[in-house]
């Protein structure tokens, strides 16, 4: 069961000014339809408490922006259960009759300090509720580091991942940090700096 339901009635945000690579739309790439909004984020996990995650979307509809204040995981020699830490995030998006859109690129940032020894194991994967289609985006990160990460991925939904057509879409993101070995470390998808977590990047078509 997810721990909190959160209702939002508008999502225009400013994502776009802050990873202006991601939010712009490059050459020959559709702008989006106006009437885009996102109703309903539904999450849950040991990751993402109650009150700790929520969800933007770009005034050009081309991207939205996940922010995680809890999303931590961490290990030493007293703490095993702590160093696995998930979160499932839904969204409810609602797209105008003859358009669909996929995740194209996303942008993951965050903190990760690690002893020697230990490796901290960032997953994400995202599908479209009631679609096979799934896919999985995971990068290692080595210790001995302190620092500020960003990762940038292709798409995670994967070739045809496509939201129904004129519809409200339910977009799930399942994400996982996971660290291993022996010694100690920690990794949260906020930079110490505290910049944003994650942008998805978004593609629209009509159909």
């Amino acid at each position: 069961m997810f721990s909190f339901i959160r209702e939002i009635s508008s999502l225009v945000a400013v994502a776009a000014l802050l990873v202006p690579a991601l939010a712009a739309p490059a050459a020959g790439v559709i702008s989006a339809p106006p009437d885009v909004s996102i109703d309903k984020i539904i999450y849950g996990g040991t990751g993402c408490p109650r009150d700790s995650a929520y969800v933007n979307l770009a005034s050009d509809k081309q991207s939205f922006t996940a922010y995680f204040g809890r999303f931590t995981a961490f290990i030493n020699t007293d703490s095993i259960r702590d160093a696995r830490k998930f979160c499932q995030l839904s969204l409810a998006v609602n797209v105008p009759a003859g358009w669909q859109f996929t995740v194209v690129q996303t942008s993951f940032t965050g903190y990760a300090n690690l002893g020697p020894n230990v490796v901290a194991t960032h997953t994400s994967t995202a599908y479209f509720a009631g679609s096979t289609d799934e896919q999985s985006f995971s990068t290692p990160i080595y210790g001995p580091t302190d620092r500020d990460f960003s990762i940038q991925s292709t798409s995670i939904v994967g070739t045809g991942g496509w939201s129904p057509c004129g519809t409200q879409s339910l977009l799930n993101i399942k994400s996982e940090l996971r660290l291993s070995g022996d010694g100690y470390g920690a990794i949260r998808e906020t930079k110490a700096t505290g910049n944003v977590s994650r942008i998805y990047a978004l593609q629209w078509r009509t159909c």
